[in-house]
C-alpha cells in the first residue's frame, strides 16, 4: 500500500500535466514555423495556419499571421481570399492590416487599398507604414497631385525618416518627374545607406533619371542587391547612354568616336553572355543588338550596321522602330536607296503621333534623300518645303511666359534649302541660305551648307571664304574639313587637299562622304584619254568641202607633281573639194600646268599635209581673276585651225588669240575672243567671237538654256584659194533643252535638243538666214567615262549659195 501510493500519485499528477505540456509543445512548434517563415521558408507555416483556420475560422491570431506570411511570400491572391473568407474583419492588428492593404494595391484595386491604408493611419497613428502605403497607392491610382501633396507633408513631418522620402520619391516617379524622385531617393540614401532596400531605390531612381552609369557603379558596389534582370537592364542602359553621347553633335569628334568604341566593346562582351543565358535574357540580348546598330551608326560603319541588321532579320529578332532611321541611313550611305526608302517610311509611321519633332524631321530628310537618290528626276522639294514651313519658329512651355527658339525649325529650314539645291534650283537654294547666314552668321553648319551651294554654282572661291569662317568656329568638324578638301580639289590645289583628305581618312574611314572625297582625289590623279571625232556630209562647201572627217586623241598622264602633267596626242582630218582632196595628220606632245588660278600648256607638233613634215608649236594660258572673271591668251605656229583647203595649196597660218570670260554662275556666262591669224600667203585675218548662255527653265528632269553666238571676220586678201570673205558676220540665237533620261548617283544619261535660227551676212554676197537643229545624247559612268554624240543639220549661205551640212560629232573622256 505504501509502495503503490507514490506511483498512483505520480500517474495522476502526470495526467493532470499533459494538456499543459501539449500546449507548450504546440506553441513551440508554432513559433518555430513562424521563425522559418521569417527566414524565407513560407510554405510550412502557411500550411499549418491554413489547417488551424480550417478547424477554427475565428482564430484571430492564425488569420493575422497567415495574412502577414502570405504577404511576405508575395501571394496577394491568397491574402485577399483569406481576408474576404474571414468576412473582412475590421479589427486586424497593424501588420495584418498592412498586408491586406498591400495585397489590394498589388491587385490594382486602388479604392479598397486606399481605404484600408486610411484605416491604418487612423487606428495606428504611430505606424508610418500606412502613410507610406497611402501615398504610393494614390500615385498608383493616378491621383498624382494628391499623392505628392501627402508625400511632401510626410517628408516634412519626418525629415529624418528615409522611408518618408522614398514614398515621396515614388509619387514623383509615377508622375513622370524622375529628377524630383531622384532628389528624394538621394536624401533617403544619405539617411540610411546601410539599408539594402534604400540603396536599391536609389539605384532605380538614378536609372530612371537617365544616370545608368552611376546607378550601375552603385549596384556593383553592393553585390546581390539587384536581381539578374535588373542588372542586365542597368548594363543595357549604361551602354545605351554611351551611344547617345556618341551621337551628340556638340561633343568633340574624337570624344564621340571614343564613346562609340566603348559602347561597341561593351556590346561585344554582353551579347554573348546574355545569349548563353537563354530565354530569360533573350529580350535584353535583342535590345543590346538593336542599340549596337546605333553605336555602329555613330561610329559611321554602315557596312557593319547593315550586315548586323540583316542578320537580326534572318534570325527573326525584333528590330525596334527607334533604329530604323539608322539602318535606312546606312543603306543610303551604301547607295542602296531602294532599301532605305521603306525603312524611312516605317520610321515616320511609328512617329505619327509625334510630328514636328527632331526625330520626325530626320526621318523626313532621310526619306527625301532616298527618293532623290533612287530617282533624282522626282521633284519632292516643294512638298518637303511645305512640311518644313509647318514647323513653328517658337516653342512655348505651359506656365512659362518666355518663348524659346525651336531648333527643329532651323534643321528643317536648312534641309529645305538643300532639298532646293538637289532639285536643281541652285539660285533659290543660295537665296534661302543667304537669309539664314545673315540671321546666324556664326553658325558653321549654315556656312558649310552655303559653301556646298557655291561649289554647285561654280563659285569655289566664294565657298572658300565661307569655309574659312566656319573653320574658326568648328575647326575639327568632319563636314567643314570635307568641304574644304572638295573646294581645294575644285581649285586645283592638291597640296591643300591631300592633308585634309588624309586626316579625314584617319578619323572617319567608314564615312561614305569621306570615301567619296577620296575617290574624287583618286580620279584627279588618274591618266586621262580624250577623243573627239566628226563626220560631215556637205554639198561641196567651199569652207568644209564634202565628206569631211576628223578625229583627234590626246592622252594626259597622271600628275607628275602637284601641278604638272604631260600629254601626247595625234589626229587626222580630211575633206573633198572640187579641186581635189585635202588632209592633215599631226602628232603632238607637251606639258600642262594646273594651279589655283592658272591653267597653261605648251606643246610641239609634227604636221603632215602633203608637203613634207612641218614642226609646229602652241602655248596657251588662262588666268582666273576671281570666280567670275577669267582672261586667256594663246599662240600657235603652224596652227591646226588653218583651213584644210589652204593647206592643200601649201598655205599655213600662225594664229594668236586673247579672250575674256565672265561666269556669273552655272546659269549664265558670256565670253569674248579675238583671234588674229597670219597666213603664209600674206593674208591677215581677224576673227571676233561673242557667245553667251542664260538659263531659262529648270526642273530635276529638264533644263532649258538660251544660247547666242555672234561672230565676225575680216580678211586683208581679196583673193585666195580657200574661203576668204572680205568680211562676214554671223548671229545665231539657239534654244537648248537637256532632258535627263536616267540618273543614279554618278551615272547619268541625257538627251539634248538644239534649235536655232539666225542671220549670216557676207560682204558682196548679201545676207541670208541660218537654220540649225540638233539632237544628241550624253552618257556619264561613275565619273570615269564620259561619252557624247551630237547630230546637227545646218542650212546657211556661203558666197550667196545655200548649203546644207549634216554632221555627226563624237566625244569621249576616259580616266584610268
Amino acid at each position: 500500500m505504501n509502495d503503490t501510493l507514490p506511483l498512483a500519485a505520480f500517474t495522476f499528477c502526470t495526467l493532470l500535466a499533459l494538456p499543459a505540456i501539449s500546449a507548450q509543445a504546440a506553441t513551440s512548434d508554432y513559433q518555430a514555423l513562424i521563425r522559418e517563415a521569417r527566414a524565407g521558408d513560407y510554405a510550412p507555416a502557411l500550411q499549418m495556419l491554413e489547417q488551424r483556420l480550417d478547424r477554427n475560422p475565428k482564430d484571430g491570431r492564425a488569420l493575422a499571421d497567415y495574412l502577414v506570411i502570405a504577404g511576405w511570400s508575395g501571394n496577394h491572391t491568397a491574402v485577399l481570399q483569406a481576408y474576404e473568407r474571414a468576412g473582412s474583419p475590421a479589427a486586424l492588428p497593424a501588420p495584418a492590416l498592412n498586408a491586406v492593404a498591400r495585397a489590394y494595391r498589388d491587385a490594382q484595386q486602388w479604392p479598397t487599398a486606399i481605404d484600408l491604408f486610411s484605416q491604418g493611419e487612423r487606428r495606428f497613428p504611430d505606424q508610418a507604414m500606412f502613410a507610406y502605403g497611402h501615398v504610393m497607392t494614390l500615385a498608383d491610382a493616378g491621383r498624382s497631385a494628391e499623392a505628392i501633396e501627402r508625400g511632401q507633408a510626410l517628408a516634412t513631418g519626418r525629415p529624418d525618416d528615409p522611408d518618408a522620402h522614398l514614398a515621396l520619391a515614388y509619387a514623383h516617379g509615377r508622375n513622370g518627374q524622375p529628377y524630383a524622385a531622384l532628389e528624394q531617393a538621394s536624401q533617403a540614401y544619405s539617411l540610411a545607406p546601410e539599408r539594402p532596400y534604400v540603396v536599391r531605390a536609389y539605384v532605380l531612381a538614378q536609372q530612371d533619371a537617365g544616370l545608368p552609369q552611376s546607378a550601375l557603379r552603385l549596384a556593383d558596389a553592393h553585390p546581390g542587391l539587384m536581381n539578374p534582370a535588373q542588372t542586365r537592364s542597368l548594363q543595357a542602359d549604361a551602354a545605351a547612354q554611351l551611344v547617345r553621347a556618341a551621337m551628340t553633335a556638340s561633343r568633340g569628334e574624337a570624344n564621340r568616336y571614343a564613346l562609340a568604341d566603348q559602347a561597341l566593346a561593351t556590346y561585344e562582351k554582353l551579347i554573348p553572355e546574355w545569349d548563353a543565358l537563354g530565354p530569360p535574357a533573350r529580350a535584353d540580348a535583342d535590345r543590346a543588338r538593336a542599340d549596337r546598330l546605333q553605336a555602329l551608326s555613330a561610329r559611321r560603319r554602315p557596312r557593319e550596321l547593315v550586315a548586323a541588321y540583316e542578320t537580326m532579320r534572318a534570325e527573326g529578332r525584333p528590330v525596334p522602330a527607334y533604329v530604323l532611321d539608322d539602318v535606312a541611313s546606312a543603306y543610303l550611305a551604301l547607295r542602296q536607296p531602294e532599301k532605305a526608302e521603306p525603312l524611312f517610311r516605317q520610321s515616320l509611321e511609328s512617329q505619327a503621333v509625334q510630328p514636328q519633332t527632331a526625330a520626325h524631321l530626320q526621318s523626313e530628310i532621310g526619306l527625301f534623300y532616298a527618293l532623290t537618290e533612287s530617282d533624282p528626276t522626282l521633284d519632292k522639294q516643294q512638298q518637303f518645303n511645305q512640311e518644313a514651313e509647318s514647323i513653328p519658329v517658337w516653342i512655348y512651355h505651359k506656365g512659362d511666359p518666355v518663348r524659346y527658339p525651336n531648333a527643329v525649325k532651323l534643321d528643317a529650314a536648312l534641309a529645305g534649302a538643300m532639298a532646293t539645291l538637289y532639285s536643281g534650283r541652285t539660285r533659290q537654294a543660295q537665296e534661302q541660305l543667304d537669309a539664314m547666314v545673315e540671321l546666324a552668321p556664326n553658325n558653321s553648319q549654315l556656312r558649310t551648307a552655303r559653301a556646298q551651294v557655291y561649289r554647285a554654282r561654280g563659285l569655289p572661291r566664294h565657298a572658300e571664304a565661307d569655309l574659312q569662317i566656319a573653320q574658326t568656329q568648328d575647326p575639327r568638324s568632319i563636314r567643314v574639313v570635307q568641304e574644304q578638301a572638295s573646294t581645294a580639289l575644285m581649285l586645283n590645289e592638291p597640296n591643300e587637299a591631300d592633308p585634309l583628305i588624309d586626316d579625314l581618312l584617319a578619323r572617319a574611314p567608314e564615312d561614305p562622304a569621306v570615301q567619296r572625297l577620296a575617290e574624287d582625289r583618286d580620279i584627279a590623279r588618274k591618266a586621262e584619254l580624250q577623243v573627239t571625232g566628226g563626220y560631215g556630209a556637205t554639198n561641196d562647201s567651199p569652207v568644209l568641202g564634202s565628206h569631211e572627217l576628223s578625229i583627234e586623241s590626246t592622252l594626259y598622264s597622271p600628275p607628275v607633281t602637284d601641278h604638272w602633267r604631260v600629254f601626247a596626242g595625234t589626229g587626222y582630218s580630211q575633206a573633198e573639194f572640187e579641186d581635189g582632196n585635202a588632209h592633215l595628220a599631226w602628232a603632238r606632245a607637251g606639258a600642262q600646268w594646273r594651279s589655283r588660278d592658272i591653267t597653261a600648256q605648251a606643246e610641239v607638233s609634227a604636221n603632215r599635209f602633203g608637203f613634207g613634215t612641218l614642226a609646229g608649236a602652241a602655248v596657251s594660258a588662262q588666268y582666273a581673276l576671281d570666280d567670275h572673271w577669267q582672261i586667256g591668251a594663246e599662240a600657235a605656229l603652224k596652227s591646226r585651225d588653218t583651213p584644210l583647203k589652204a593647206l592643200r595649196h601649201d598655205i599655213t597660218s600662225n594664229r594668236f588669240g586673247v579672250a575674256v570670260r565672265w561666269h556669273g554662275d552655272e546659269r549664265r556666262e558670256w565670253s569674248l575672243a579675238v583671234f588674229p591669224s597670219y597666213f603664209s600667203d600674206g593674208n591677215r585675218r581677224i576673227e571676233v567671237e561673242v557667245s553667251g548662255r542664260q538659263r531659262l527653265y529648270t526642273t530635276p528632269r529638264v533644263r532649258m538654256d538660251a544660247l547666242l553666238e555672234l561672230s565676225g571676220s575680216h580678211n586683208s586678201a581679196d583673193d585666195a584659194p580657200y574661203f576668204n570673205p572680205k568680211s562676214d558676220f554671223t548671229a545665231l540665237p539657239m534654244l537648248e533643252v537637256v532632258h535627263t533620261l536616267y540618273q543614279r548617283y554618278d551615272t547619268r544619261w541625257e538627251q539634248r535638243f538644239l534649235a536655232g535660227a539666225g542671220l549670216y551676212s557676207q560682204q558682196d554676197h548679201g545676207s541670208g538666214a541660218i537654220f540649225q537643229i540638233g539632237y544628241g545624247q550624253h552618257f556619264q559612268y561613275a565619273r570615269n567615262l564620259d561619252f557624247g554624240v551630237l547630230l546637227t543639220g545646218t542650212s546657211r549661205p556661203y558666197d550667196g549659195q545655200r548649203e546644207r551640212d549634216f554632221r555627226v560629232l563624237v566625244s569621249m573622256t576616259y580616266r584610268f
